[in-house]
C-alpha cells in the first residue's frame, strides 16, 4: 500500500513537472522572440532596391551623390559609418543617408541600430569608379575620339613612356608606383637610383619602347605623350587582341602651360595624389604670375626679340607651344610666332629679316649643333644676337619637357633678357641710367628705391661679369644705388680655389632687411678652359663671412652659354665681398667647405574644400567576417531550460 501510494505521488510529480518545463519553454520562446527584433529593409538610390552590392562611376571634379535608407517597425538610434568612420546620426523608425561619394575606391556604408533591448545592422559594399574620357589625349587619335576607361583602385605598377609623363608622376608623389621607364627618363635623379637598382625597369626609348616589357610589367597604369607610337597605342588599348586583360592609357600632348597643369592635376586624380598635386600646380602659377606681373607692363620696345632653335638652328616653336609661352612670360617676343602655329622649319631668310636679339638653344636627344652653324654661317654674323654674344644654351629637359620644371626655365629665360628691362617705375629716364656702377664712378641715381616687403626686383648691373641680381626684401627696403667694384687688393684670406675675379656689391643709403639676392654672373670660356679644364660645372661663387674669417661657398649653378661666356646664376643670403672661382672636385673634396642652405619658402595658396559630410579615403573593400543573424538562439536558451527542468525532475524522483 504504502508503494502504491509512493507511485501516485512519483506519477502526480512528473505531471507537475511536464507542466513545468512546457511553460518554462512557452516563456524562453516569447523571450526570444522579443529578443529577435522587428526586421529591417534597406533600400539605394542607384539600383533603386535592397541590393547590398552596386558600382557608382564619377568624373574628375565630380561627385555623385547617393541615397541609402532603412525601415524598421521599432525605434532605433541610428549610427551611420563610411569606411569605419561616423558621419550621421538620427532616431526612429527609419533612418536615410545622402553621401557624395567624390574619390575613387570601394566603400563600405554601414548603419548600426541601437534598440531598448537589441542591436541591428545593415550594410552595402560601394565600388566607386573614376571615368577618364576627354581629359585623355589619346583620343586625338582616329577611331579612338570615344576612348575611355575606368579606375577604382590606386594604381600600383605604373609604367611611364615619356620623360615629361615620369617628371610629373614623381613629382606629384606617385614615383614609388612607377615600375618602367624609357632610356630617356633621367628626372628627378631618383630615376636613375631606381633604375641602378632594380627598383624600375627601363621598356626602351621614346619613340620606340619594346611592348613586350610593358607587357610583362604588367601595368595597372599607363601614361603615355605625344611622340609615342600611335600603332603600340592603339594595341594596348584594343580589349580584343587581349581579352581579359585591359591595359589603361592615359596620354598627354599640351599645347600651352594651362593644359600642363590640368595633365598634373589628372595624374594626381589617378594617382590618388590629388592633394599634393593641387598644392604643386597652385605654387607653380603663383610662382609665374609673380613673374608675369614683372613683365606684362614691358612695351613692345623693350621686350627683346627672341629666337629658340631645338637641335639645329632652324627647329623652332611658334606660337601654338607652350615654349613661346615661355618665352613671352619670361619678357620676351618670340619671332616665330609670325611664322609658325606649331613647331616646324623656319627660312635663315626669316632669321636675317627678324634680326634676333637673343638666340636660345637646346639639344633635341642628343648634343645641339647650333654653336657651330652659326659659326660656319657667314650670314648669321650680322645677326644682333650674334654681334651681342647673346647666344645662350638652355636646359633640353626644363625647355622641352611639358612638365613641373617649366617654371624654373621661364625664370631662367627672365634672367637671360633682364638686360633689356629698364624699370617700368621710371619709364621717362634713359637707357644710359641703370641700377648700379661697374667699379668707383659716382652713382648716376641719388632719388630713393623702394623694394615693398616680400616683393622681388631684378636689376640690371652696369659690370663686366656680374650682368643682374634680383632682391627680395624681408622688410620694406629703401637705397640709392647698387655698386660693384672690383677689388684687386685683399686684406682677408684668399678664397681656397682659383680665383677669377673678386668684387664687392654694396648698396648706398640702404634701410631695411634682404631676404635674399640672385647674383647672375658670367665667365670667359677662355679662363674656364685655361683653369678649370673645360669643366663648366667647376664654377662656384664665393662670399667671404667676415664674422669667421672663412669664404663661404653658395653652390652656383650654370643657366646658359654664349659664344665667349657661361653664365651662372647663385643665390645668396646678404650683400658682401664675393668670389668667382673655379673649384675642382678633387679639391672640394678635400676642404668640406661649409655650405649654408638658403631655403627659399613660396607661400603656398591655401586650398578652401567645402563638403556637406567630410569624406572619407576610399579604402580596398575590408576583409570581413559577417555578423551571424543568430537564428538558433530560441533554441539554444530552449534547450538549456529544459535541461534544468528535467534535472530537477530526476532529483525530484529520487528524493
Amino acid at each position: 500500500m504504502v508503494f502504491g501510494h509512493k507511485s501516485r505521488c512519483a506519477g502526480m510529480s512528473a505531471k507537475k513537472g511536464l507542466f513545468v518545463a512546457a511553460s518554462v519553454l512557452l516563456v524562453l520562446i516569447a523571450f526570444c522572440t522579443l529578443c529577435a527584433g522587428s526586421s529591417i529593409t534597406q533600400w539605394n538610390s542607384v539600383t533603386e532596391d535592397v541590393s547590398k552590392d552596386f558600382s557608382v562611376d564619377i568624373h574628375i571634379d565630380e561627385s555623385e551623390d547617393v541615397e541609402f535608407r532603412v525601415f524598421s517597425d521599432l525605434t532605433y538610434d541610428w549610427t551611420w559609418s563610411i569606411n569605419g568612420e561616423e558621419v550621421e546620426e538620427s532616431e526612429g523608425e527609419s533612418s536615410d543617408l545622402s553621401y557624395p561619394f567624390a574619390e575613387y575606391g570601394v566603400y563600405d556604408v554601414r548603419v548600426t541600430g541601437l534598440g531598448e533591448n537589441e542591436t541591428t545592422e545593415a550594410t552595402w559594399n560601394v565600388t566607386v569608379s573614376l571615368v577618364i574620357g576627354e581629359e585623355n589625349d589619346i583620343r586625338e587619335l582616329e577611331g579612338l575620339e570615344d576612348y575611355t576607361f575606368k579606375i577604382s583602385k590606386r594604381p600600383e605598377r605604373i609604367v611611364s613612356m615619356a620623360p615629361s609623363a615620369t617628371e610629373i608622376l614623381f613629382a606629384v608623389g606617385a614615383g614609388d608606383s612607377v615600375i618602367g621607364v624609357t632610356d630617356y627618363c633621367d628626372y628627378p635623379p631618383e630615376v636613375n637610383e631606381k633604375k641602378d637598382n632594380g627598383e624600375i625597369r627601363s621598356i626602351g626609348g621614346y619613340s620606340t619602347p619594346s611592348l613586350e616589357k610593358i607587357v610583362d610589367l604588367e601595368p595597372d597604369l599607363i601614361v603615355s605623350a605625344h611622340g609615342n607610337p600611335s600603332e603600340l597605342l592603339y594595341w594596348l588599348v584594343d580589349n580584343d587582341v587581349h581579352p581579359g586583360i585591359e591595359y589603361p592609357v592615359y596620354a598627354q600632348h599640351p599645347g600651352n602651360i594651362e593644359e600642363i597643369f590640368a595633365h598634373m592635376e589628372t595624374i594626381g586624380e589617378l594617382t590618388k595624389c590629388d592633394e599634393t598635386a593641387s598644392s604643386l600646380v597652385a605654387e607653380l602659377k603663383d610662382d609665374l604670375q609673380d613673374l608675369e606681373e614683372k613683365t606684362e607692363s614691358l612695351e613692345e620696345g623693350q621686350r627683346p626679340r627672341v629666337y629658340y632653335a631645338m637641335g639645329s638652328i632652324l627647329y623652332t616653336p611658334g606660337k601654338g607651344t607652350f615654349q613661346h609661352e615661355v618665352i613671352e612670360m619670361a619678357g620676351g617676343e618670340n619671332i616665330a610666332a609670325k611664322y609658325l602655329s606649331s613647331w616646324g622649319v623656319f627660312s635663315i631668310e626669316n632669321l636675317l629679316e627678324e634680326d634676333p636679339q637673343v638666340i636660345l638653344y637646346s639639344g633635341h636627344g642628343s648634343e645641339s649643333i647650333v654653336p657651330d652653324q652659326i659659326k660656319s654661317d657667314e650670314r648669321l654674323s650680322t645677326v644682333d644676337a650674334v654681334k651681342n654674344d647673346r647666344i645662350y644654351q638652355i636646359s633640353e629637359g626644363e625647355i622641352s619637357r611639358p612638365g613641373p620644371r617649366l617654371v624654373n626655365v621661364t625664370k631662367t629665360v627672365y634672367g637671360l633678357l633682364s638686360d633689356f628691362f629698364t624699370d617700368t617705375d621710371d619709364d621717362e629716364e634713359s637707357e644710359e641710367d641703370d641700377y648700379g656702377s661697374g667699379g668707383d664712378s659716382p652713382s648716376h641715381k641719388e632719388e630713393k628705391r623702394v623694394i615693398i616687403a616680400g616683393d622681388e626686383r631684378t636689376m640690371v648691373l652696369d659690370s663686366e661679369c656680374l650682368r643682374n641680381i634680383t632682391i627680395k626684401a624681408e622688410d620694406d627696403i629703401e637705397f640709392t644705388n647698387i655698386s660693384v667694384n672690383p677689388l684687386h687688393d685683399l686684406n682677408i684670406i684668399q678664397p681656397p680655389a682659383i680665383v677669377y675675379t673678386h668684387f664687392n656689391l654694396s648698396m648706398d643709403n640702404l634701410t631695411g632687411s634682404i631676404e635674399w639676392l640672385k647674383l647672375n654672373f658670367s665667365v670667359n670660356k677662355s679662363w674656364i678652359a685655361t683653369n678649370a679644364n673645360n669643366n663648366t660645372t667647376a664654377i662656384s661663387l664665393f662670399c667671404y663671412d667676415y664674422n669667421n674669417a672663412l669664404w663661404v661657398e653658395q653652390n652656383a649653378s650654370e643657366i646658359g652659354e654664349g659664344c665667349d661666356k657661361v653664365y651662372y646664376t647663385a643665390t645668396c643670403p646678404s650683400l658682401g665681398t664675393f668670389a668667382i672661382c673655379a673649384l675642382l672636385k678633387s679639391e672640394s673634396e678635400e676642404l668640406q667647405m661649409p655650405t649654408p642652405t638658403v631655403t627659399l619658402t613660396p607661400s603656398a595658396t591655401p586650398i578652401s574644400v567645402s563638403a556637406h559630410i567630410s569624406p572619407p579615403t576610399a579604402t580596398q573593400k575590408p576583409s570581413q567576417t559577417p555578423t551571424p543573424e543568430s537564428p538558433g538562439f530560441e533554441a539554444v536558451l530552449a534547450v538549456v531550460g529544459l535541461l534544468a527542468v528535467m534535472y530537477h525532475l530526476k532529483r525530484n524522483r529520487f528524493v
